[in-house]
């Protein structure tokens, strides 16, 4: 059951993210692709997968934080506002 709410928790986590973030996300951590291989996808450079794929985790980290604390998720633009 703890694993459902996990579960549960982290899709709507990933739900509120902008659309960039949520795939390299998937496609890096549910996938299990290389930056290589999101790069190829995606069409980006390697360097600016890397660059999002961090940028992606920390947005994640936000709203998981905001959720679990049972807050309201401001639009993913006011994410890194509320939190700079």
């Amino acid at each position: 059951m703890l694993q459902n709410d996990s579960d549960t928790l982290v899709r709507k986590a990933l739900e509120k993210l902008p659309a960039n973030f949520r795939e390299v996300l998937i496609l890096r951590e549910l996938e299990g692709m290389s930056h290589r291989e999101i790069a190829d996808i995606t069409d980006m450079p390697a360097g600016i997968v890397m660059s999002t794929l961090s940028r992606a985790r920390g947005r994640l980290r936000q709203v998981l934080t905001i959720l679990m604390s049972g807050g309201t998720v401001p639009n993913s633009r006011r994410i890194a506002a509320v939190n700079a």
